[in-house]
C-alpha cells in the first residue's frame, strides 16, 4: 500500500502520481486485462477523519481495429477511482508516448476529484455554477458536454490534468490543451461543443489561479 502524507504538497503528489502511473503502465505492457492498488492520503476528512484509504481499479480492452490508438474515461466516487483504457494493439507501440502523459494527466485530474470530495481544503475556486455537473447523463446531470467541462468541480481538475500533460510532454499549457483537443475532437464535434469557448474558461483560470498551480508557460 502507498502512503501519502499530504495531497496538498506538490511534490509529494507528483511522486504519487509517477509511481502509480509506471505500475499502471507495466501492467499495460504485460497485457493485464486489470491493475488494482490502494493507497492512504491524509485529511483532514470531510467526515472528521485523518486517512482516506482510495482504491484504484484499472480496466484494459483491447478491441481492434479503432479510429484512433487508446481512449481513457475515468471516474472518482468518494474513495473510489475506476479507469477504463480501450486499446487497439495495432498501433503500439507507436502510440505508447502519447499513453503515457495521458495516463498521468489522468491520474492528476482524478486526485484533484478525490481532494474535492473528501478533504475540507478542496483547491475548488472555479465557481460558474452553484452545483457541480457531471456528463454524460448516467453520471449523473449535465445538461450539455460544455457546462460539464466548465462546471466548478471540472475546470480545476482539467487544467491541472493538462498541466501535467504539459510538463510530461515539453509543452505549453496552450499547446498541451490544443493536444488535448486534437485527441477528442471527434467527441466536441458529436457534442457540437465550442472548444475555442471552453478553452478560454480553461486558461482564463488558469491565469486567475496561476500562484496556486505548478509552474506552467
Amino acid at each position: 500500500m502507498i502512503k501519502l502524507k499530504d495531497i496538498l504538497l506538490e511534490a509529494t503528489r507528483d511522486e504519487l502520481v509517477l509511481d502509480i502511473s509506471r505500475q499502471i503502465l507495466f501492467a499495460f505492457k504485460r497485457g493485464d486485462t486489470q491493475y488494482t492498488q490502494s493507497f492512504d492520503l491524509s485529511g483532514p476528512k470531510i467526515t472528521g477523519e485523518d486517512d482516506a484509504n482510495v482504491e484504484l481499479v484499472v480496466t484494459f480492452i483491447k478491441q481492434s481495429p479503432l479510429d484512433y490508438a487508446y481512449s481513457i474515461s475515468a471516474g472518482a466516487n468518494g474513495e473510489d477511482m475506476d479507469i477504463e483504457i480501450t486499446y487497439d494493439p495495432k498501433q503500439f507501440p507507436e502510440a505508447y508516448n502519447n499513453l503515457v502523459a495521458e495516463v498521468k494527466e489522468t491520474l492528476e485530474h482524478e486526485f484533484e476529484h478525490i481532494q474535492q470530495g473528501i478533504f475540507y481544503k478542496a483547491f475548488i475556486v472555479s465557481n460558474r455554477y452553484d452545483e457541480p455537473l457531471r456528463y454524460p447523463p448516467k453520471g449523473a446531470v449535465a445538461p450539455t458536454h460544455f457546462l460539464y467541462l466548465t462546471s466548478n468541480i471540472e475546470v480545476p481538475a482539467y487544467v491541472k490534468g493538462l498541466i501535467k500533460r504539459a510538463k510530461v510532454k515539453k509543452l505549453s499549457l496552450d499547446a498541451a490543451m490544443e493536444d488535448y483537443y486534437n485527441d477528442y475532437k471527434r467527441i466536441f464535434d458529436a457534442e457540437n461543443t465550442d472548444w475555442s469557448k471552453v478553452k478560454k474558461i480553461w486558461m482564463d483560470w488558469a491565469k486567475a489561479n496561476k500562484d496556486k498551480l505548478k509552474k506552467y508557460d
